[in-house]
């Protein structure tokens, strides 16, 4: 360390982690890491990266790793002079994180995944939180999976009917767990794609379609 003391690793292994890259989540394993307990934060070693092929990109807001193709595959912010990684190890792996991070994300999800910078400041208002470190830049996986948005249907149909009995669309549905009063379980049905007139078949099989 710093100060000349030495502290020992009782374990190595792989983790798998979440990561934030361009706004998607990506899982990447990170190898030989060593289970230090005493240290209080995790560090990850730029020598150690760039001896496994890794290229470190510094600049003014943080800084990227590139691998041996040149491809992003993590990037770091920088936060009072660290480097600060938006790292989330997987739930069903071994925890590393301290238990003021774990306190922060137990109230964000208690308070309806209130974000960090106001979580923070309610944090100053009230008694009874003391988290006295909250993490601006800490990933919530299902923050990022609800604002996610679909891709727009296109708007011109690839085949579109001109006249009646063009095209038709069919498709059979069921079984159903109710069966109906006359004991069928299966409907089917015939669109027409030009009227959009609508004929329903009720079937007590499948084989009847």
């Amino acid at each position: 360390m710093g100060d000349d003391t030495i502290l020992k690793a009782i374990g190595k292994g792989n983790i798998k982690t979440i990561m934030q890259m361009g706004g998607k989540l990506t899982h990447i394993t990170i190898i030989q890491n060593l289970h230090v307990p005493k240290m209080k934060n995790n560090f990850i070693s730029v020598s150690k990266l760039i001896s496994e092929s890794f290229k470190v990109e510094f600049h003014k807001a943080g800084c990227k790793v590139n691998d041996a193709q040149g491809v992003v595959v993590a990037e770091a912010q920088k936060e009072k002079n660290l480097y600060l990684l938006n790292v989330n190890v997987c739930k069903n792996m071994a925890h590393i994180a301290n238990s003021l991070e774990e306190g922060a994300v137990l109230w964000h999800e208690k308070l309806d995944h209130l974000n960090m910078a106001s979580l923070k400041k309610l944090d100053a208002m009230v008694d009874g939180m003391n988290l006295k470190e909250v993490s601006l830049h800490r990933i919530c996986e299902g923050c990022i999976k609800g604002k996610h948005q679909r891709t727009s249907f296109p708007k011109d149909e690839v085949m579109k009917a001109s006249q009646l009995l063009e095209i038709v669309h069919t498709n059979v549905c069921g079984p159903m767990r109710t069966t109906s009063h006359g004991g069928t379980q299966y409907f089917l049905t015939f669109i027409g794609d030009f009227s959009r007139k609508t004929h329903v078949y009720l079937l007590k099989a499948k084989g009847e379609v």
